[in-house]
């Protein structure tokens, strides 16, 4: 027999799964061969340790801690991602894109009917033009009936559009969270 197939058998000698002729075999080449006689001996001796070796008992609660480790870390792991990617988080919606260039746009052509200079390079707003003098009309309209009306008015509407703005803008949570509070604060008869 040769080292090669002695060595591979040699397991199987000790645990007694080789067949007579087999283990006659493997025998007759220990008795002559002093290497495949060592490594006989050292798997012996790993076979007895490991037999001889105690069990240890795992904690009861085990299974209990591994799943709070794996918990926490995974909320460690959601925590990093988000802080790792803020403005990316940040994705408003057709509406409150609208909302914005829209209130972007008003604010523009409140600042150019306030100059004058910029006023006359427009060919509306002008003042001559026919939207530019019945918008202008309007205005004096509303000023010279009630000044405190109409800016209680303009505050209270300004107040209102600022509210809802900053809720479009803001995103669903933290709407929710405005409105949960709200809710909180509301007097239940």
């Amino acid at each position: 027999m040769h080292c090669s197939k002695a060595t591979r058998q040699l397991q199987l000698y000790i645990d007694k799964q080789l067949n007579l002729e087999q283990t006659r075999a493997l025998e007759l080449h220990l008795s002559s061969c002093s290497a495949c006689c060592r490594e006989y001996f050292l798997l012996v001796e790993i076979d007895q340790t490991l037999t001889n070796m105690d069990m240890v008992r795992e904690p009861a609660d085990l299974t209990m801690n591994i799943m709070r480790r794996v918990a926490v870390s995974s909320q460690q792991v959601a925590a990093q991602e988000q802080a790792a990617r803020p403005l990316t988080s940040f994705r408003p919606s057709l509406p409150e894109m609208l909302t914005a260039v829209a209130l972007a746009t008003i604010t523009m052509l409140g600042i150019v009917l306030e100059q004058p200079s910029a006023r006359a390079a427009l060919p509306i707003a002008n003042g001559h033009d026919p939207l530019s003098l019945f918008v202008l009309s309007f205005w004096q309209g509303l000023v010279n009936i009630n000044t405190n009306t109409i800016m209680l008015f303009l505050w209270i509407l300004g107040t209102l559009l600022g509210i809802w703005i900053t809720l479009a803008v803001a995103g669903s949570d933290v709407r929710d969270q405005w409105y949960k509070a709200v809710m909180d604060r509301l007097p239940v008869w």
